[in-house]
């Protein structure tokens, strides 16, 4: 062999041996438990489908994955011990991004949509449902109360943070009228609420209502977007657009799934992109879930999910700053209006 062709035998070799190592490190296989941290209470929807993510996800990274319920302030206590906690990959916030990213614009958390990876699992929308000693058999039963009655109709959410609070919000500004929320940590106690008749209503989402709906321990009237909600086992629920055509508002359906601090090393995101590309989108578990409970299955990751949550988040705080729920406007804090 010639000096030239050792000498470029020994390069590439000497190369190979360079590259091998870094490859190694950019697939991250984490060798510790990892914890999802759902800001609600356990048995809502949050809850429910982080429990059936966490199945998946821990399958697909030989892990265990625990679901951690840290509720108060309006989920931002569970959402701050995540933002605390170091950011090596190993713990996760969760809910919904309309939550995450008005934090701030509430004067509640210090926190912004890009400072978050947004890995989204489902949507959920609002459904208007009403207690069964109510009198409510329409939507446009429900205006005419909050039109009429100037102490306004009784309304359960998760706190005015709350996509809940939003989606009532939203019936409002289409119907007009007066309500008055009533604040719950999370979807189980706030139907408690209304089927014991604590409140009259509630704009919860499919979800976080279909053991109710299913029941009948609530009356559904109408989920709060332009298609027909199905829950396994009742008739479909019809949109509020067949009663009131000219209602909008498609920031106000849930966009659910898992957030990990973005500046978190660049091998747990690029391992959670290929358990996105690869398990999740393909999991039956999951498509399972959002059949039975009225969700919509959406595994959607990287600059899609940032553009959805950017959109979905720009609507929800513009709207609380027009209605004087929210204490910083969204523009100073970056969020440009829809």
């Amino acid at each position: 062999m010639s000096k030239k062709s050792t000498f470029l035998a020994t390069v590439a070799v000497a190369a190979l041996s360079a590259w091998q190592p870094v490859t190694a490190q950019e697939t991250w296989q984490p060798t510790e438990p990892i914890q999802i941290i759902v800001p609600w209470s356990a048995g809502g929807a949050t809850d429910a489908v982080m429990r059936v993510l966490a199945g998946e996800v821990s399958e697909a990274l030989e892990v265990p994955v625990v679901v951690v319920n840290q509720t108060g302030a309006r989920g931002t206590v569970g959402t701050k011990s995540v933002m605390d906690a170091p950011h090596d990959g190993l713990t996760w916030a969760s809910g919904g991004v309309q939550d995450l990213g008005t934090y701030k614009v509430q004067g509640l958390l210090d926190t912004s949509i890009e400072d978050w990876e947004i890995f989204l699992v489902m949507r959920n929308a609002p459904v208007l449902s009403v207690g069964m000693e109510t009198p409510f058999e329409t939507p446009q039963d429900v205006a005419n109360y909050m039109n009429e009655n100037a102490s306004g109709l009784t309304v359960g959410t998760s706190g005015i943070p709350s996509t809940a609070y939003s989606a009532m919000q939203a019936f409002q500004n289409t119907v007009g009228g007066e309500f008055r929320a009533v604040a719950y940590e999370g979807d189980a106690p706030t139907m408690v609420a209304v089927v014991s008749g604590e409140v009259q209503a509630t704009t919860q989402s499919g979800p976080g209502q279909a053991a109710m709906i299913r029941g009948g321990r609530v009356k559904p009237l109408a989920v709060l977007a332009d298609t027909s909600l199905e829950i396994e086992g009742v008739e479909p629920i019809p949109p509020i657009t067949e009663s009131f055509p000219e209602f909008s508002a498609p920031g106000v359906t849930i966009q659910a799934g898992i957030f990990v601090p973005a500046d978190a090393p660049d091998e747990v995101i690029a391992r959670l992109t290929e358990v996105w590309e690869n398990e999740i989108v393909n999991s039956e578990a999951l498509k399972n879930y959002a059949s039975e409970n009225g969700s919509i299955f959406t595994p959607v990751y990287g600059e899609e999910a940032m553009q959805m949550a950017k959109e979905a988040v720009a609507e929800t705080a513009w709207r609380m700053h027009e209605d004087g729920t929210a204490t910083v406007s969204p523009d100073e804090v970056g969020i440009p209006r829809p």
